[in-house]
């Protein structure tokens, strides 16, 4: 696989919800189609006998605020969040990222990570171990909902 896919804190980027075209792509898609029937109004109307269309405006301003987390590229190639913290750390270091550094297992910048992606530490081993671009066939779940827990299937 590309190793532009690599983020600089081990990620895989083809595994994050913000790099999900699909999902942009029906974003933008449900935001044309309920403009154009002008939603807004028929949800005032139902408002009259179903409280929960209230919540409409909140409703678009969550969508709003989904598309933003959209990420039209790679980190690597210069993606992501411009202010990221870790990439600033690694570009400092000379490093291609995270895995390329020895203090990255007592890192705090990788702790707010920690707390969403379970295996990012085994991840960065891996990464150090194969490679950028070799280490995507061996990956594991990327977020922490995403986790098994294997108590729940002892066959497996």
């Amino acid at each position: 696989m590309n190793s532009n896919l690599t983020s600089f804190c081990g990620l895989c980027c083809s595994d994050c919800i913000p790099s999900d075209s699909e999902l942009f792509s029906l974003i933008d898609s449900l935001d044309k189609k309920l403009q154009d029937i002008q939603f807004e109004q028929y949800a005032e109307l139902k408002s009259e006998t179903n409280e929960h269309f209230n919540d409409y405006s909140t409703f678009l301003v969550v969508l709003d605020q989904i598309r933003k987390l959209k990420c039209n590229r790679p980190c690597q190639l210069e993606g992501g969040k411009p202010n990221c913290t870790i990439r600033v750390c690694a570009g400092e270091k000379g490093f291609s990222g995270c895995w390329e550094c020895e203090n990255r297992k007592d890192c705090t910048l990788l702790d707010r990570l920690r707390t969403i992606h379970p295996h990012i530490d085994e991840h960065l081993d891996l990464i150090n171990r194969v490679g950028p671009s070799d280490w995507f066939d061996m990956r594991k779940e990327h977020y922490r909902w995403q986790v098994v827990d294997r108590r729940d299937n002892p066959s497996d």
